[in-house]
């Protein structure tokens, strides 16, 4: 490890290796505790392609503002050396004494920034010119998987992008682009397509009688997702009543049968359409119970939902035309994808029927005869792409030397975040790579195979804390609340699923300081317990613990009253000793002058939190 990563040898060559709180009576959650301390620290977060997202269109809400070719060749949306150290000058103003900056090696300005500099060496010296400590913020499971998701038909170039049974994926890192078979492995049995399409099964939610009947169902299929062709071939319909699950209980659900079918075996995509739709519509059920799949073995077949049709004009020229996401996405600097996004007739073609195979929540409401269609995979995909599993060598020192090239850029310190944006609806089945059952001597338990992956992750951050130490800088550590409760809006765990995150581990022997994530998923009371957990460990270990800001609905001039209330709490909380700003993109921008500038709501509610002395 002592030979200096640089930007392009590090994203090339990687990518070819294998307190108690008191209750108020208001919808808020936060009440003052007397407990005043101004010893706190201010910290910002920035994720930086937020901030170019929100440069180019003028805000996070409103309506984008029309660029002209001259704001393209210049890349204004990129901030220059000059604008750089705006941005720190405002933080400074605002009292932030930590600048935590995102790096995300799936874009590509890391090795190749519009305005020829490397930018994370550049933000860590700028920062350092006002005073400012400059942390990287690493997500190490967040290696793509996230984002918009493209036609199986398109180019697929190797260490771009990569396909699963839900289309192309190009928001990717090179390492897992090329190397997917060492992120987070289905169980088996529980994603693979063996036996041919029988019979399907649509499940009511309640016995009641539907006016959906035979002749107002048809069936279509296709080999990729796209360009449905109908199935005119023999099919049995028929009606029954049968015992469902249906949370919390056995229920009698009417089951409309479409048997003995005769799809194509190549065919892995079904969509079935409904002649019925409109509000008249009284056949439903959750998404995860609405349909079952048998094969002619007489077993259920693994099946994923899918969403809506997706229209090419939504993405043209948004995501394949945008000046920016071709400066920013290496999928689209590659010369065979570019010449098929000119090919107005073969993108028509790619989009035609091409449906949305994206994360969706299995307890949601799907209604047959209102949507007029439903649509599925025969399978699941056999990898959650982008969560790297770290049991295998190569994958923890792909992230130790994404530490290293952060550490080589000047920044003084590591953060780490275990959450991230890749996701699948039935995430809890993933997890059971090959090398984890060898550990459990192929025992599925949960609790056995939780274990395992957790210490592979625990075994990282030693390795990581030994490399951080050896050039004398922080280890700073993530706590989520996910970690000790499910997201209490029912929506799917941003964390990486079945592992034993050993927290307490990491607060008394790894990290130096620790941030709370997720305080916006959480009922008030819930939120309470999971902090004073959290804090009765942080403060006995004498951890500093951070809490991070909500960023929902914040942008430069809405009102700022959650962020009032978050800072109240935290400056009388006395298990937390600072507070994030999440994340900059929100409360600067660059002006029509060209120069980064604060937000003013901002600025006047932290004149009153000058904690730092």
């Amino acid at each position: 490890m002592s030979n200096k990563i640089n930007r392009r040898s590090f994203l090339t060559n990687t990518a070819l290796g294998v307190g108690a709180v008191a209750l108020s009576s208001s919808t808020w959650p936060f009440t003052n505790i007397t407990n005043h301390s101004i010893s706190k620290k201010l910290i910002a977060t920035t994720d930086y392609n937020d901030n170019i997202g929100i440069n180019l269109k003028g805000s996070r809400y409103g309506k984008p503002v029309p660029r002209s070719e001259e704001y393209y060749a210049n890349h204004k949306c990129f901030m220059d050396k000059k604008q750089l150290d705006e941005l720190h000058q405002v933080l400074a103003s605002f009292g932030v004494t930590r600048h935590q900056w995102i790096v995300d090696t799936f874009w590509a300005f890391y090795e190749d920034y519009p305005h020829g500099f490397n930018l994370l060496e550049e933000a860590a010296n700028s920062a350092h010119k006002y005073g400012i400590e400059f942390i990287a913020e690493i997500k190490p499971f967040e290696g793509g998987g996230l984002g918009t998701i493209l036609p199986h038909s398109l180019p697929v170039p190797e260490g771009t992008a990569v396909k699963d049974i839900r289309g192309v994926i190009p928001f990717i890192r090179p390492f897992v682009a090329q190397n997917p078979h060492l992120c987070l492995k289905c169980k088996s049995g529980e994603y693979e397509y063996k036996s041919q399409l029988k019979n399907i099964r649509l499940v009511k939610r309640d016995n009641k009688l539907t006016r959906i009947k035979g002749q107002h169902l048809s069936i279509f299929s296709s080999e990729t997702n796209n360009k449905f062709v109908q199935y005119n071939g023999t099919v049995t319909f028929r009606e029954s009543v049968e015992s469902r699950f249906v949370f919390s209980l056995w229920k009698e659900c009417r089951v409309l049968h479409l048997e003995g079918l005769q799809l194509p075996k190549n065919h892995k995509y079904v969509l079935i359409k409904c002649s019925l739709a409109d509000d008249d519509a009284d056949f439903w059920n959750e998404k995860g119970s609405i349909i079952e799949l048998e094969g002619e073995d007489g077993k259920n077949i693994p099946h994923q939902l899918g969403e809506g049709p997706v229209p090419l004009k939504n993405y043209l020229n948004s995501f394949y035309k945008s000046r920016v996401s071709r400066e920013t996405l290496r999928y689209l600097k590659n010369p065979e994808v570019l010449s098929e996004i000119e090919d107005i007739n073969k993108m028509q073609e790619h989009y035609r029927d091409f449906y949305d195979f994206d994360s969706y929540t299995l307890t949601r409401i799907k209604t047959l005869d209102k949507d007029g269609y439903i649509v599925v995979s025969l399978g699941k995909p056999e990898y959650l792409i982008g969560n790297l599993h770290p049991i295998y060598p190569e994958v923890r020192k792909h992230w130790l030397d994404l530490t290293h090239f952060c550490l080589d850029a000047g920044v003084d310190g590591i953060n780490y975040r275990v959450a991230n944006h890749a996701k699948l609806p039935y995430k809890w089945d993933y997890g059971f790579n090959d090398k984890v059952l060898q550990s459990t001597n192929g025992n599925t338990n949960l609790a056995d195979i939780s274990k395992v992956n957790g210490d592979a992750y625990t075994q990282f951050l030693l390795e990581a804390r030994e490399l951080i130490k050896s050039r004398g800088k922080k280890l700073i550590h993530h706590l989520h609340a996910a970690m000790l409760m499910p997201d209490d809006r029912g929506k799917t765990s941003s964390l990486p699923p079945n592992f034993e995150w050993q927290w307490e581990k990491w607060v008394n022997e790894i990290a130096d300081e620790l941030e709370f994530r997720g305080g916006f998923m959480m009922r008030p009371w819930n939120l309470n317990k999971i902090l004073d957990t959290f804090s009765s460990v942080t403060k006995q270990a004498g951890k500093p613990f951070y809490y991070q800001g909500d960023f929902h609905g914040m942008s430069f001039d809405r009102p700022v009253k959650v962020t009032e209330e978050e800072l109240k709490f935290v400056d009388n909380h006395p298990g937390l000793d600072g507070y994030v700003l999440y994340e900059t993109a929100n409360f600067t921008r660059i002006n029509e002058d060209e120069e980064i500038e604060g937000s003013p709501k901002i600025d006047k509610l932290l004149k009153n939190y000058r904690w730092e002395k």
